[in-house]
């Protein structure tokens, strides 16, 4: 009995050679108007604030990343370090319509407020805080300094 084997060239192997080959092939993604990635800018975001440069960075970037409540976050806390608390208010603000359970986020605010004399508000900031994570001390020293400067306020 004799076996015939079929001569014609297969298309599969180039087709999946090919596939292979466009899959390893490094894909380079533009980057944003900013000039920094999502990754770079979360990076910035990780170091101090230097100045106004900083500031500049990571607005671009958080326009860039506008549903981002981290990188927001970011952003208020380099307004905060630059001496600009009523745009990091602001931006605070944003970052906790985007994310209402971040607490870390409502516990900065809060602190913000209590050092801008708004002791009602911070204390709302921390207790919503509280709710979300009941056992941080960061969140119980917030909520005892708010209340005693509204107790203070009141004398």
């Amino acid at each position: 009995m004799t076996v015939k084997h079929d001569t014609k060239p297969s298309l599969i192997s180039p087709v999946l050679v090919l596939c292979l080959f466009a899959v390893c092939l490094p894909v380079a993604v533009p980057l944003p108007p900013s000039g920094l990635s999502q990754g770079e800018c979360l990076t910035l975001a990780d170091s101090p604030p230097a100045g106004p440069a900083d500031v500049a960075l990571m607005e671009r970037c958080s326009a860039w990343h506008p549903e981002d409540a981290v990188l927001m976050g970011d952003l208020a806390s380099t307004y905060e370090a630059s001496g600009q608390p009523a745009r990091a208010e602001a931006a605070y603000t944003r970052a906790l319509t985007l994310d209402p359970d971040f607490a870390d986020l409502r516990l900065r605010l809060g602190t913000l407020l209590l050092r801008r004399g708004a002791a009602a508000v911070a204390e709302a900031e921390a207790t919503a805080a509280h709710r979300i994570q009941p056992n941080r001390q960061a969140l119980l020293d917030l909520l005892q300094a708010a209340h005693e400067a509204r107790r203070g306020a009141a004398r």
